[in-house]
């Protein structure tokens, strides 16, 4: 085992340099990659009338990775045990921001036709009851529902498999005043991914028609 000097100890221990350091020999060790960070993922469907407004995001993060953000951005310092508005930008800038160069983990579909994720609004981040971290966040959709009715689908996964990811019950829901009627279920579909080629991943399929 190499020794490690005590400030590249202290370095390493910032979730941010740890990965940048990662996603630097990522390439190096994408033949042997497995996931280093683990996810369950649920979706909200947010609909007014007859439009969906946006998906909204939950990711709960594994144990490990939870208390590394805690060492680094520190715990809850806010009322009631929430993480101040200063916590939640400084971890939203540091430890999210990044992803928009990945879409967000995130593939959209509308009617069959994919949408790009390049923005997210409303971010926020908290402990569960079991001191799991949460990340939420919309994904703006602003999509009509025609009277022939509109088939949305949702995929969430890490292309490098650095971050692994699955849809955990309950995987999704719907809300907001909508005069919509809907059916959704979880499938697996083929997906190409530059790095390892086809790949089955989990998606959501929700089917909206008007009352």
């Amino acid at each position: 085992m190499i020794p490690l000097r005590d400030d590249f100890r202290g370095w390493l221990r910032s979730p941010r340099r740890l990965l940048v350091l990662l996603f630097l020999i990522l390439p190096v060790a994408s033949a042997v990659a497995h996931p280093h960070i683990w996810v369950d993922s649920r979706v909200e469907v947010r609909a007014a009338g007859t439009s969906l407004e946006a998906v909204r995001a939950y990711w709960t993060f594994d144990p490990f990775f939870s208390e590394m953000i805690l060492f680094d951005y520190g715990r809850p310092r806010g009322e009631g045990g929430a993480f101040t508005a200063a916590q939640v930008e400084d971890i939203r800038q540091g430890a999210f921001e990044n992803l928009r160069h990945y879409g967000f983990f995130t593939v959209l579909r509308v009617n069959g036709e994919r949408r790009a994720v390049e923005r997210v609004e409303n971010f926020s981040t908290f402990l569960d009851e079991e001191e799991s971290l949460v990340y939420a966040f919309d994904i703006p959709l602003n999509v009509s529902v025609p009277p022939a009715g509109v088939e949305l689908a949702v995929s969430m996964y890490d292309e490098t498999f650095f971050t692994d990811m699955m849809f955990s019950e309950p995987y999704a829901t719907v809300s907001g005043d909508q005069d919509l009627r809907f059916t959704m279920n979880r499938t697996r579909e083929v997906h190409s991914i530059p790095i390892w080629g086809e790949m089955n991943r989990e998606t959501i399929v929700f089917r909206f028609r008007r009352r």
